[in-house]
């Protein structure tokens, strides 16, 4: 094998992993799945090409695994200014922030902007609060409303209750949950939206029946969200958009 890197990829079931092959002074395969979905081999210089093809075939649950996994992640959201002009992505739409000077507190959307009142004595950190608690606030009453609507859905899982739940800000999830049975729901998930906050609910929901991501448990999420891997690309890419969130 040429000692330079060499893009190749082969398929688990219908599902094409493409991958990397790194050579490297080696004895044994390395396989890494990385945050953007990328798989690199570090592979033994001897190793031939179709030594690593099917390697990577019989570690294919485990890649696609990772990659599920990375893929749930929210990206990291760049720290607001919470200044006249900054974007705010609300349930998929962008809306621009007013900041005005009044005689009391107060925040409300009004057309493609929400307009933040604050006294004149009052510093950035009044409007960070306002701006989030008017987040939070939206957050929860469209959580508890979507909540009602995926329990319709989940009942012919056997799943006809809503569960006790809580707002949680999380790195690296949207949604979780606990081996109590309560489900997290991170508030920057009002951002999405709605058919993908939806999405993020019954994946949560599905996992009172099953913990984890195996097949299984996939089986049971498409029964009631059948487009579920379109609703989480769709996910991904309009969080992308808020560069300035």
């Amino acid at each position: 094998m040429p000692d330079i890197p060499k893009s190749c990829s082969v398929f688990f079931g219908k599902t094409e992993i493409a991958f990397t092959i790194r050579p490297a002074n080696r004895k044994t395969l390395a396989i890494h799945v990385f945050p953007d979905g990328s798989v690199v081999t570090d592979a033994p210089l001897d190793a031939t090409e179709a030594d690593v093809a099917e390697k990577v075939r019989r570690k294919g649950a485990w890649i696609l695994k990772q990659k599920r996994l990375f893929a749930s992640y929210p990206p990291v959201i760049p720290s607001r200014q919470y200044i006249s002009g900054e974007s705010l992505l609300y349930l998929g739409r962008h809306y621009r922030l007013k900041v005005h000077e009044g005689n009391s507190r107060s925040a409300k959307l009004i057309g493609a902007f929400l307009h933040v009142f604050h006294l004149p004595s009052d510093g950035t950190e009044t409007v960070a609060s306002l701006v989030q608690d008017w987040l939070r606030s939206r957050a929860r009453s469209t959580f508890e409303m979507l909540l009602k609507k995926c329990v319709v859905q989940t009942a012919q899982i056997g799943i006809k209750d809503i569960p006790q739940w809580r707002m949680l800000h999380m790195r690296k999830r949207w949604g979780s949950c606990t081996k109590s049975g309560t489900i997290l729901l991170n508030p920057e998930l009002v951002a999405a939206p709605k058919d993908c906050i939806e999405y993020v609910i019954l994946h949560e929901l599905c996992h009172l029946k099953i913990r984890n991501h195996s097949p299984g448990y996939y089986r049971l999420l498409s029964q009631v969200a059948p487009d579920w891997e379109h609703l989480r690309t769709k996910l991904n890419r309009a969080v992308e958009l808020r560069l300035d969130y």
